[in-house]
């Protein structure tokens, strides 16, 4: 029994101490250094590239902003100029009604005189509008020949070199019929015109229907605040119908010839077009009511404020000369 007894107890002592022992904590694996990635000095040189490029398109952008304030200032500094000159104009015309009053004369004072000052006062002229970016002229439309977007070899309008090139480019386009007699969509037209203006072509390119197309060229040239063909020239040409009629293609010549470069450019590519649309029978358009189209749009100054009565006595001449310069183009551009 004590043998047995000493076991157990010599047992329960190395259980103890076994229960006893405590687990050592699990040590966290050292991290290793980690070594920087090498950049290769190519990618450093793009990196510094694409950076400069942004800094200098950031830059651009401040100075544009820049000057719109600038130009916003002023025209703020023009407004409060003119906003202090009424004032002192109210003030006088209060000061003026209360002396009437303190005198006694107040039926003496035109009331008037105070609502046609705030209500029927001279209105500001377009030239100060367009001076504080109020009206804005048009980049294309209803401007000068001169200053519109040109083409190189020849320099043309742009716009007239878009619209032909859409027009010649698609031979459905110049077999349809009433070719430049039908009038194309006013809405779509207007929506050309805006994108023009702001020198986007695309919606042009993608015409589907050429009267949209024709309706922007004759629109162009109808509002070109100097013709293609000017009064003064046209005048100091053909001076009398007789003498047009016994010598028409040297007359005709004679007016091309006194042209300056860009409008002589401009009406022989515009002619060259215009031949070729009238030797197309499928359109139905012959030299004749191409004549009757553009004489009016070319010669826009001569014919304008015409009453309707004088309008096709006066545009025989001019109708003339269309159908002249179309029929025998390689003569008078020769």
């Amino acid at each position: 029994m004590e043998n047995g007894g000493g076991k157990a107890s010599k047992f329960q002592r190395s259980s103890e101490h076994r229960t006893a022992v405590k687990r050592r904590p699990v040590r966290a694996p050292t991290p290793q250094p980690v070594k920087p990635r090498a950049v290769s000095h190519t990618s450093i040189v793009i990196d510094s590239t694409t950076q400069l490029r942004y800094l200098q398109e950031e830059h651009r952008v401040v100075i544009e902003k820049n000057k719109r304030l600038e130009m916003r200032n002023s025209a703020l500094e023009e407004e409060n100029t003119k906003l202090k000159s009424d004032i002192d104009n109210l003030r006088s015309a209060y000061e003026e009604l209360q002396e009437n009053c303190s005198s006694g004369t107040s039926k003496s004072f035109s009331t008037d005189k105070l609502l046609v000052h705030l209500k029927l006062k001279r209105r500001t002229d377009k030239e100060t509008l367009v001076k504080r970016n109020i009206i804005k002229n048009e980049a294309c439309f209803n401007t000068y020949l001169q200053q519109v977007d040109m083409t190189e070899h020849p320099r043309i309008p742009r716009i007239i070199h878009e619209c032909v090139t859409v027009l010649e480019s698609n031979e459905k386009f110049m077999k349809s019929p009433g070719l430049y007699r039908m009038s194309g969509n006013h809405n779509v037209i207007q929506n050309l015109r805006y994108d023009i203006n702001a020198n986007n072509y695309k919606r042009l390119r993608k015409q589907k229907s050429p009267h949209e197309v024709c309706g922007v060229l004759k629109l162009f040239l109808r509002e070109l605040k100097d013709p293609l063909i000017p009064l003064e020239t046209y005048n100091s040409i053909i001076t009398n119908s007789i003498e047009f009629t016994n010598n028409k293609h040297a007359k005709v010549r004679q007016l091309v010839n006194a042209l300056d470069d860009v409008r002589q450019n401009t009406l022989k590519f515009l002619m060259k077009h215009l031949h070729s649309v009238a030797r197309i029978e499928e359109n139905e358009v012959d030299s004749f009511s191409l004549g009757v189209l553009f004489c009016s749009i070319i010669f826009n100054e001569t014919l304008s404020d015409v009453c309707p009565e004088r309008f096709q006595q006066l545009t025989i001449i001019p109708r003339e000369c269309i159908m002249v310069i179309i029929e025998d183009y390689d003569t008078i551009f020769s």
